[in-house]
């Protein structure tokens, strides 16, 4: 009967015309392999960054979507 607090990334969702990689993560207490209590956050990773795409374990799909030209595209959208 011990309580267990874990954090899992439960939805990963690409958005937008730059391919910004949402990761949902679930924060769980588990009592008994039962779910006594979870709430969600979000984090985003947009494109080109590298460092960020890494810590949250998705640069497998960001090298899948970021291509070259997205990545100069969106830098791009910056300048005016």
């Amino acid at each position: 009967m011990s309580l267990i607090k874990k954090r899992i990334q439960d939805k990963i969702e690409i958005v937008g015309e730059f391919k910004t990689i949402q990761i949902r993560y679930a924060d769980q207490i588990i009592e008994d392999d039962k779910i006594l209590s979870q709430s969600y956050h979000r984090h985003s990773v947009e494109c080109g960054d590298e460092t960020s795409a890494i810590e949250h374990n998705v640069k497998g799909i960001a090298d899948l979507y970021w291509t070259d030209d997205l990545k100069k595209a969106y830098k791009d959208s910056f300048k005016m």
